[in-house]
């Protein structure tokens, strides 16, 4: 049993350590993105986009939102950092980021062989780079390990490993709890707010930072934040109107598209159907 343990162990390590070698190899791409930082996150998206770039994923914590742009002709990927609804960084990550292979070789496939199965691959993509404290991964593949192991374990509830007191597997253990707390609460305000009062409201709802960004976007963002669409009317020549209602936030807003992009988004407190 301890034999099989180590030579997990050790396999472990040789595999996140595949999926860590290509950070100093990949190209840097967040500098010549530099000037998108203090852009309002919804039209700064449209900028990334016509330079090639596509979201893959993200995720949010309280004070923040990571999103992972993966840009195919370069084989790059990025971490933008969004803070009260403005790009406040972007940085260069790895492109298991993106949950993408690394380099164009076939790291990801010899990973999943080297280490008996699909399982650890998932588990060495199960947290990116914005759930480490300061936002890189560890270039340790030890304590990158043993950080990805407290992370599932806080993530998933199950119950602290930590024998030889490990402060990688402390770490990720708390950000595990972290990102769980968020995904608890994501009906909340999309933010990670906990605060509620008597009378069954949550802490208002985000929204401003969606103004610009693509209709179809801004729709999935909306309802992930806890609004459904509750009525709809046109806008002048070109536009479109919709309405949203949040019961747990009790808002309602009124969204005005143009051109497939969000014009404004407004609280409008009341409507026939805002109940």
């Amino acid at each position: 049993m301890i034999k099989t343990f180590t030579t997990r162990a050790v396999l472990a390590c040789t595999a996140i350590a595949m999926v860590l070698a290509p950070v100093a190899a990949t190209a840097k791409s967040a500098s010549s993105l530099s000037d998108l930082v203090g852009a309002r996150a919804g039209q700064a998206e449209g900028d990334l986009e016509s330079r090639g770039w596509t979201l893959i994923t993200g995720h949010k914590s309280n004070t923040a939102v990571y999103n992972y742009w993966w840009n195919r002709d370069r084989k790059d990927c990025v971490m933008v950092t969004t803070r009260d609804g403005r790009y406040s960084s972007i940085t260069d990550t790895t492109a298991g980021d993106c949950n993408q292979k690394s380099g164009g070789s076939n790291d990801a496939a010899t990973v999943a062989a080297v280490a008996g199965g699909a399982a650890l691959l998932a588990a060495l993509l199960s947290h990116k780079s914005g759930h480490h404290d300061d936002g890189q991964h560890m270039t340790d593949s030890q304590k990158e390990a043993e950080y990805e192991r407290g992370y599932r374990d806080g993530l998933h509830n199950s119950s602290y490993r930590n024998n030889t007191n490990n402060d990688s597997y402390s770490s990720g253990y708390q950000n595990g709890v972290n990102q769980r707390d968020q995904e608890l609460n994501h009906g909340n305000n999309g933010y990670g707010s906990n605060d509620r009062n008597s009378g069954g409201s949550s802490s208002p709802a985000q929204f401003n930072d969606l103004v610009g960004a693509k209709a179809a976007g801004v729709e999935t963002d909306l309802q992930s934040r806890g609004f459904r669409n509750v009525d709809g009317f046109q806008s002048g020549s070109n536009g479109k109107g919709t309405i949203w209602w949040n019961g747990r936030t009790r808002q309602c807003l009124q969204m005005i598209t143009v051109n497939g992009r969000a014009d404004s988004i407004e609280d409008i407190q009341t409507h026939q159907n805002c109940r």
